[in-house]
């Protein structure tokens, strides 16, 4: 635990989050974070845009399958 959100992301790898970043936070991301959360990308495509100008690797929960096609972390909200 650090004490803010900017060393973090500072000496992070890894960032794993429940909520999408926000535009501070997405400031913050370099080329090598994996960021790891909820994102939302077709309602939020000013945050797409950053992502994907940011260079990091980012994974959305919302997208991952399992072996049968289903959606394993959005099952948990329905």
């Amino acid at each position: 635990m650090l004490p803010t959100a900017a060393e973090v992301f500072e000496r992070a790898d890894l960032i794993v989050k429940v909520k999408e970043p926000q535009a501070s936070e997405r400031a913050l991301l370099r080329p090598d974070h994996v960021l790891f959360t909820y994102l939302h990308l077709a309602a939020y495509p000013e945050q797409t845009a950053d992502l994907v100008a940011s260079g990091a690797t980012c994974i959305a929960y919302e997208t991952v399958t399992d072996i049968r096609g289903g959606l394993p972390l959005l099952a948990p909200m329905s």
